[in-house]
């Protein structure tokens, strides 16, 4: 028995087909990973069948029956439930309110005790130690909102559970977990189906696969029948390294090298600005180097991320030292150490790093109007800005390939891969760098890769920010573990072990 089967449907925005004849089913009490790369259509056949967006043409089917799905209230009708990447929570109200927000429905009242104890026992039978129910959504981690999104479909008794890219913020231990939990809902009878770019995980957890590639389906497969080779040229069409496979250049006499960019004893105290303080933190790095930084969600590095972007904010809320080039920066803004050579990739590209109501060449021009490159006697001019667009969209391979769209109608890969450009730009000499590959397909995440690699290898200096650990590894000369507000260990690259630096991130030592 099918859970869901897709019959031909199409979607259809303008002239562009997002979907075009797909066609696959996900059988009942199974875990149905559905990949692709960014644009491929991924997220709007899901959107489709959580009712956001009605099809043009053709049929869903649930439990064997055809279903008329037009509205999320029609999905949740028929048990379907949706945790999208940008998790959908009003971040103002409480956890306890957002679980229940849309279950009022043909009631006079929700009795909130009662739904406390229920969503308790969700907690407890499900391992997921989760008790903040009268805490605002945003003062929770990435890696706890996204429990909550779960334990609110928990909640609503969703029997077919949409997962986008579930394990973007979480550690080694923390998937792991979050899977046997999986695998608990499939031997109840629920069905799962998980969108992710991690093709390890997509192998390990699921037991078929469907491949999209520009709104088609290529095919599905069973999960024990293919592997990481196959999955990924079906894709993107072509033979994919998912390693960096060039060369790792070494600079003679790195140890006498200055720090390009240092910061001693740092502290700062949680605040409405920064839920995560930093405790006395100290760290340097220096040129042709990759510095990563670990750590689960909510243990200091995004005040770390701030900060070093943005110091100024922060002038009289700290203590301690930051210096650029030997000189202190505590006093610096975002577009004064732009001039300073800085570039920042930023952690959340839609609230701190696109206008989604701005076409690309509008959000390329961001923090760069003051570029002499793209002024003429003082007249910003946009058609030689236009012209660098298009050249980078042929470079990071952005879709749809028209400089003029508004980000807001990009997928989240492609508004990731124009933020990079944009950073990449002006050629910083520093590289703040959080999360560069999240939600971005793998033929991009070479691309990125390549990208970071070399802009090491030509002397420039780059702190890595990753929930990825695959990818810290691979790129990072030195990786620092962040826990409670502190740098809880340090790992030489012949050090790197994925499971070591998991339990240092959890709190162990190294």
């Amino acid at each position: 028995m099918n859970a869901i089967e897709f019959k031909k449907v199409s979607k259809q925005f303008g002239a562009f087909f997002a979907n075009k004849d797909v066609s696959f089913a996900v059988a009942k009490a199974s875990i149905h990973g559905l990949i692709g790369e960014n644009g491929a259509g991924k997220s709007t056949a899901m959107k489709v069948l959580f009712g956001i967006h009605p099809p043009d043409l053709g049929e869903i089917w649930v439990n064997d029956q055809p279903v008329k799905i037009h509205h999320p209230i029609h999905a949740m009708k028929h048990k379907i439930g949706m945790v999208h990447q940008h998790f959908m929570l009003a971040e103002n109200e409480s956890v306890l309110s957002n679980i229940i927000l849309g279950q009022e429905t043909g009631r006079f009242f929700i009795d909130r005790k009662q739904a406390v104890s229920e969503l308790d026992a969700i907690s407890k039978k499900y391992e997921l130690g989760f008790n903040k129910w009268n805490v605002p959504v945003s003062a929770l981690s990435v890696g706890d909102q996204q429990k909550v999104e779960i334990i609110k479909l928990l909640y609503q008794k969703s029997e077919v559970l949409i997962l986008d890219e579930p394990t973007a913020a979480l550690t080694p231990q923390e998937v792991q977990a979050l899977f046997v939990n999986i695998q608990k809902l499939k031997q109840e009878g629920n069905t799962i189906i998980l969108i992710s770019h991690k093709l390890k995980e997509v192998l390990k957890f699921t037991d078929s696969v469907t491949v999209m590639r520009r709104g088609e389906i290529v095919g599905t497969r069973k999960t024990s029948e293919t592997n990481e080779d196959e999955l990924a040229e079906m894709m993107v069409g072509r033979k994919i390294s998912f390693t960096y496979q060039g060369e790792r250049k070494v600079l003679a006499n790195t140890s006498n090298l200055k720090p390009v960019l240092e910061v001693k004893n740092l502290s700062i105290a949680a605040s409405a600005m920064t839920h995560e303080p930093l405790v006395d933190v100290s760290l340097a790095l220096k040129p042709n180097e990759i510095v990563g930084i670990a750590g689960v969600q909510g243990n200091g590095q995004t005040t770390l991320l701030r900060f070093l972007s943005n110091p100024a904010a922060f002038s009289r809320k700290c203590s301690g030292e930051y210096q650029i080039q030997g000189k202190s920066a505590l006093r610096e803004t975002p577009l004064s150490l732009r001039h300073k050579g800085v570039g920042l990739i930023p952690e959340d590209r839609i609230a701190e790093g696109l206008l989604l109501h701005q076409d690309m060449v509008e959000n390329f021009l961001l923090g760069q109007h003051q570029d002499e490159r793209y002024l003429k006697h003082g007249v910003l001019q946009r058609g030689i800005a236009r012209e660098q667009v298009v050249k980078k969209i042929s470079d990071f391979d952005i879709r749809p390939n028209h400089p003029g769209i508004w980000t807001g109608r990009m997928s989240g890969g492609n508004q990731q891969k124009l933020v990079i450009a944009r950073a990449l730009d002006p050629n910083p000499k520093i590289l703040l760098t959080a999360h560069p590959t999240r939600g971005v397909d793998v033929g991009a995440i070479e691309k990125i890769h390549d990208s970071i690699i070399r802009e090491r290898n030509q002397g420039k200096s780059v702190l890595l920010f990753s929930a990825e650990l695959d990818e810290l590894i691979d790129l990072s000369d030195r990786i620092l573990v962040f826990f409670d507000g502190r740098i809880q260990g340090e790992f030489a690259r012949n050090e790197f072990d994925a499971w070591n630096i998991g339990r240092v991130m959890g709190g162990g030592q190294k």
